[in-house]
Parts: C-alpha cells; sequence; structure tokens
C-alpha cells in the first residue's frame, strides 16, 4: 500500500509536481521520489519499473559495504561474514527491492559511512567534499540520515587528523539541506496536523524495536545484538556510535513531531550492527564456529524465504487484489494484470 501511494506521487506526473507533492508528505524529501519519476515515466508500466531504482542503490550500498570492511580489514577478522550477515538479513533484503524511499537512504548512510573511514585514514579537502556530497543525498533520500552524520561527527571528537574535515562536510551538509527544510517544513507539519498522527510510543515499544530490528523476530534479533555486543572493540567505535546515537534521536524526533515511530525509521543502525555482530561470530571459539555459522545461515534463509513466499507487500509485482479501484487514486494506475 505505501508503494503504491508512493507511485501515486511519481507515475504521469511532471518532475516539479511531484517536488511540490513530496513536501506536503510529512518529512518528505524528494531524491527517491523524482528518481522514480524520472525512471517510471521513462520506461513505462510502474508494476515493472518502480523498483529499479531501490535495487541499483541496494547493489551501491553493497558495493559500499564491501569498500568499508576493506577500509577496515586490520579491525575486522571475518570480512566475508560482515557482508554475508547484512546481504541475508531479511530486514535488509526487504528494504532493498521495496519501491520507496528507505532502501536508497540506507545505501547512501553505508556509502558514507566509508568515506567517513577512508576521510579518517587519509585526510584531504577532495574526500571531505565527496563526503559532504553522500552526506547530502543521503539528507535528501531521509531527513534521519542527519543522525548518522551526528553519529560521525561524535566520533571524529576524538580523531584530531579528521575531525576538522568531518565537521566541516557534515555542516556543508546541512547547509545545502536547508533550502529544502525551509521550504517544506510548514507542509509538514500541516501534514501531521491534517492526518491526525500521534505518536506511538509507549513502555511496549523497545520490545517492538527488538522484534522488527532483524526482520526476523525476537530470536533473530537477540541473537543479533547479543553477537554485536560480544564483537565490539575500540577499533570499531564508530560502528557503536552509528548504532547507539539515532535511536534516541530517532525517537526524540518522532515525539517531537507527534508522529508515529516504525522500525524503517531505524534502518541506519542494521549494517554497523551486522558488522559488529559479524566480529562478534568470530569470538566464539574456533571449532565451534563453523556450525554455528552455518545453522544461522540456514536459518536467515529460512525466514528471507518466507518473506519472499507469505508477503504479498513484497512481491516485485504486485498482485491485483492488492490495487485499490481506480478511483482511489489521483493519478491512473495500470491494473496488475
Amino acid at each position: 500500500m505505501d508503494e503504491l501511494l508512493q507511485l501515486s506521487d511519481v507515475y504521469q506526473r511532471t518532475v516539479p509536481d511531484t517536488i511540490a507533492r513530496v513536501a506536503r508528505n510529512p518529512g518528505g524529501v524528494p531524491l527517491a521520489y523524482v528518481a522514480q519519476n524520472l525512471i517510471v515515466n521513462s520506461l513505462g508500466h510502474p508494476l515493472y519499473t518502480a523498483h529499479i531504482f531501490s535495487i541499483l542503490c541496494a547493489i551501491a550500498g553493497m558495493a559500499s559495504l564491501l569498500w568499508l570492511v576493506r577500509l577496515l580489514s586490520s579491525s575486522i577478522t571475518w570480512p566475508a561474514a560482515a557482508v554475508m550477515t547484512y546481504a541475508l538479513l531479511p530486514i535488509s533484503l526487504r528494504y532493498a527491492i521495496e519501491a520507496r524511499q528507505y532502501g536508497p537512504a540506507l545505501a547512501a548512510s553505508i556509502c558514507a559511512t566509508a568515506l567517513v573511514v577512508w576521510l579518517d585514514q587519509h585526510p584531504a579537502w577532495w574526500r571531505a567534499h565527496l563526503y559532504g556530497l553522500a552526506l547530502t543525498i543521503g539528507l535528501y533520500l531521509h531527513p534521519y540520515m542527519a543522525f548518522i552524520a551526528i553519529a560521525h561527527a561524535l566520533w571524529a571528537i576524538n580523531r584530531p587528523n579528521s575531525r576538522n574535515f568531518v565537521f566541516a562536510a557534515c555542516a556543508l551538509a546541512a547547509l545545502l539541506f536547508m533550502p529544502w527544510y525551509l521550504y517544506a517544513r510548514t507542509f509538514w507539519v500541516n501534514a501531521v496536523t491534517a492526518g491526525g498522527y500521534q505518536s506511538s510510543l509507549d513502555r511496549k515499544t523497545p520490545l517492538m524495536m527488538l522484534r522488527e530490528l532483524s526482520g526476523g523476530g525476537y530470536f533473530l534479533s537477540i541473537v543479533l545484538v547479543a553477537l554485536a555486543i560480544r564483537g565490539y572493540k575500540r577499533a570499531l567505535r564508530l560502528f557503536l556510535f552509528c548504532i547507539i546515537v539515532p535511536i534516541p534521536l530517532v525517537l526524540a524526533a518522532n515525539a517531537w513531531a507527534h508522529y508515529f515511530f516504525a522500525i524503517r525509521q531505524l534502518l541506519f543502525i542494521v549494517p554497523p550492527l551486522c558488522l559488529l555482530a559479524a566480529q562478534g561470530l568470530c569470538t566464539l571459539p574456533k571449532p565451534w564456529r563453523p556450525a554455528i555459522a552455518a545453522t544461522l545461515a540456514v536459518i536467515v534463509l529460512g525466514f528471507d524465504i518466507h518473506l519472499f513466499a507469505n508477503s504479498k507487500e513484497l512481491s516485485p509485482l504486485w498482485p491485483k487484489d492488492m490495487l485499490l479501484p481506480r478511483s482511489a487514486y489521483p493519478v491512473s494506475l495500470p491494473s496488475a494484470k
């Protein structure tokens, strides 16, 4: 349903019209919508083309993760496990194929994290500009990308060689995002008010976060978090910041805006969590490690198969019974048939 609602903002619309409509969505930012607009209206039938941008971004995100692991090869014991943990995790797979902005924003956060590590290892202004550009792209994909930038900045406080570069890049990204924020902020407030959204935070929120964090229920999330705690070491402090900083900031932002919480708002913590969990796996007794890794891989693949086999909302071609009547949409959507 959310994919179809986004599609109604892009299909058979001009780019300026799409941008104007995006500004009226709570927290709406235009980049993913514009990219989807250009792809869908250029290539044709949206049921076959709406996912292309998300899939391309997922590929770019995996490439960025491979680069990040390579940059930290001296600190990550089993690079292949780190990459595969993220690639196979059900929640990563879900948003890699969803025709919305969350998967692309997640890919941008991975790229920005790789760039900040690269900048720290080889400080230079041109690298700082690339990092700032990645942050800006991320902000125009999802405004909560700001919380990853804050995590990077806090980590950089104790990195004297790169601190000024990181601070300057974060400031540049904030400056480049400011025009959109000033333009859209009134629309955002009005949209939240008109929609009657309510903050959904209560004592059960932490349990919901744990259940949905991995996409595999409590068991998989608990294993992931436990391994991440076990795998943490000082050399990987950046990942710790990328996990613990966004969580309270997302909750605070939702409470301030009177907006409901959903696990997709915390997607940015999934890659660093996977990297620490893979490192934690490497700390287990060596004789047990292959058997434990294989068992977890089978469990994860089971959740992935279940995701595709039983969830209509994740189908690359939406079934006909998921489409509302044509009169429900402000544009003409083709039938799934």
